[in-house]
């Protein structure tokens, strides 16, 4: 039996993951954390500890303490201001962590780094610019655009350009910090990919999700499908990035042409929609990271997930680590 250290299990990615690791085949102990004491994670775990926010100067000697009180074999971030966290200060963590390879980590703190560096590459991107005027967001650009902040996950902060005081008004919101894009494709034609690196420009093995967001930016409805174009572009830009581990990998098509919206160096908040259909991250870390074990192609299950809001009663009296969902 392995014990595993899950990060912020109030999060959609965080009790996902405690989901898919109860339908391994894998034996685990969980342990969550989260900054919030009432967090779901709570009363799915084996153990709960209410933690501090990764920009804590506590938040890395509590980690280690966990590690060592628990005897953490692994420790799977489930947001990524804990994967950031734990990445600047990798050389202090004294047990294993989900970490991705350096460049993919990188890029995913920063959409305009993002497109800077893969702009010396031949692959197609989305027209993007910076610290740019009105007048040449619209002339490259056209109407209405996209504004962006530098770093957002789940869509959030993404405003709609329709004019100059609407662009004034959302970069100064934003201090600047921000990127404008061309709108390609739409809501329809979007796609999230996962795949499991090899760190060595290849992967192990991926899935293809057409989706549909809700309206807090997670996955609500998703339709697995193959898609030759999407393939051939994810292992061209797998070539150049080289990622290792559990990588997500937004998209979006127009026609035929498929265009990069982000890159996520960790697992996504589609990992329990992958896990029900066959694909299941969590899993296939422990193989990686743990037991040095290759992972083989999975047996896909084809069909559509589409998630919807469920209530867990928790009795008063009852404690709350010995409470368990049914998985």
């Amino acid at each position: 039996m392995f014990t595993i250290l899950v990060t912020g299990v109030g999060s959609i990615i965080g009790y996902g993951i405690i989901g898919s690791l109860r339908r391994s085949e894998i034996s685990t102990r969980i342990i969550g954390i989260d900054i919030n004491s009432d967090a779901y994670g709570r009363w799915v775990s084996d153990h709960f500890i209410t933690g501090v926010r990764a920009s804590s100067q506590d938040f890395i000697p509590l980690i280690n303490r966990i590690s060592e009180d628990y005897k953490i074999d692994l420790v799977i971030p489930g947001i990524e201001q804990d994967l950031f966290a734990l990445w600047d200060n990798r050389d202090r963590i004294k047990t294993r962590v989900v970490f991705n390879s350096d460049v993919c980590i990188g890029l995913s703190r920063n959409k305009y780094e993002t497109y800077r560096y893969l702009s010396q590459f031949d692959i197609r991107l989305i027209p993007t610019l910076k610290d740019s005027s009105y007048k040449d967001c619209v002339n490259v650009l056209g109407l209405p655009f996209l504004l962006k902040p530098l770093s957002s996950s789940a869509s959030k902060g993404i405003e709609t350009i329709y004019n100059e005081d609407e662009f004034n008004f959302y970069t100064r919101k934003n201090a600047g910090c921000c990127i404008y894009q061309k709108i390609v494709g739409s809501p329809e034609s979007e796609y999230t990919v996962a795949v499991f690196g090899n760190g060595a420009g290849q992967f192990f093995d991926y899935i293809i999700l057409k989706r549909k967001l809700s309206g807090e930016g997670a996955t609500q409805k998703a339709v697995m499908t193959e898609d030759e174009d999407i393939l051939d572009y994810v292992k061209h830009l797998c070539r150049i990035l080289k990622p290792e581990g559990p990588t997500n990998i937004q998209l979006r098509k127009e026609g035929s042409k498929v265009y990069l919206l982000e890159i996520n160096a960790r697992i996504s908040s589609a990992c329990s929609i992958r896990t029900l259909m066959g694909y299941n991250d969590p899993e296939m870390c422990i193989k990686y990271y743990l037991i040095n074990q290759k992972i083989k192609p999975s047996n896909k299950i084809p069909g559509k997930v589409i998630r919807y809001i469920s209530d867990n009663f928790i009795h008063q009296n009852e404690n709350s680590n010995n409470i368990r969902h049914s998985w």
